[in-house]
């Protein structure tokens, strides 16, 4: 990791435990080891490093967006639908990754002082993830596992489990191993839940 990640790794890092105002540009120079001056040289304020951790994260959810869609085109009635796909790109590369778990909680703290971060608090703590997941029980209507109305049901009952299960064990205190396991654990039981009340019902 060069300096320049490591300023806006580091000022993450303290923007999600103590919010943006919170941090000056001195705390950061001292947290990364460097002078303050030298955090000039790769930023021209504080307002940039922000503005770099924003674009890092929208890029990041894009490139997983796309990879989705285009794994959503591609599939056809063929290919089963499981979990752990979901898993795969869902949890492990956007709800678990370290960069992307201090940013919603950035967003939280932040959505009470800054109008832009209110924005993307709703967009991306809630717009995107329950279209995502609605998307993603679409899919499985369009392969013939069940009806658009149910998928449309059983989406908004996921995505309900799903936002309270994330605030409580990936955005509540230090995101630990113990905490992704248990939030898999309940997320994988609640999911063959629903879909074994479709299957009956």
């Amino acid at each position: 990791m060069d300096t320049k990640e490591k300023i806006l790794y580091n000022s993450l890092e303290m923007f999600s435990k103590l919010g943006y105002n919170a941090v000056s540009v001195r705390d950061i120079a001292k947290t990364v080891n460097i002078k303050e001056s030298s955090i000039y040289y790769h930023f021209k304020n504080k307002q940039e490093i922000l503005d770099s951790m924003v674009k890092k994260y929208e890029d990041h959810i894009k490139e997983l967006t796309n990879i989705l869609n285009t794994s959503i085109a591609d599939m056809d009635s063929s290919i089963p639908f499981s979990f752990e796909s979901m898993k795969a790109y869902y949890f492990e590369q956007y709800l678990f990754d370290p960069f992307c778990n201090q940013m919603m909680r950035f967003m939280m703290i932040e959505q009470f002082h800054n109008e832009t971060m209110q924005v993307l608090y709703d967009r991306y703590l809630f717009e995107l993830p329950e279209t995502i997941q609605t998307g993603t029980f679409l899919m499985m209507s369009r392969m013939g596992i069940i009806s658009e109305q149910q998928a449309r049901m059983i989406s908004r009952s996921f995505f309900t489990e799903m936002t309270m299960l994330t605030f409580r064990y990936l955005l509540n205190g230090e995101l630990t191993e113990k905490k992704k396991n248990i939030f898999c654990e309940k997320a994988f039981s609640y999911f063959n839940d629903i879909m074994r009340g479709e299957a009956h019902g």
